[in-house]
């Protein structure tokens, strides 16, 4: 049975196998900590401003389009339907 582990996408969730020690689908963050729910269906990658610190949440379309009404502290910068890239890739900024 699968588990919910902290990605390496720091503030992120996976899926973890422990029968073949394998990290699978990403999870919606948004619906992971307000639920418990383990959505990987259809997620975007969403880059936010948290108190003046950038970062990179995956999030539902749902949750996505939560965070243009969010307050001034957390501000959506931009988004893009998947994934991000492996690491080493260009940056989007």
């Amino acid at each position: 049975m699968s588990e919910v582990r902290p990605a390496h996408l720091p503030g992120n969730y996976e899926l973890y196998d422990p029968s073949s020690n394998q990290l699978s689908s990403p999870l919606c963050k948004g619906c992971w900590e307000e639920g418990g729910i383990q959505n990987s269906e259809s997620l975007e990658t969403t880059w936010v401003s948290v108190e003046g610190n950038t970062m990179v949440w995956w999030l539902c379309h749902g949750h996505a389009d939560a965070m243009k009404t969010r307050g001034n502290d957390l501000k959506l910068l931009k988004r893009e339907a998947g994934i991000i890239p492996p690491l080493g890739s260009e940056s989007p900024f």
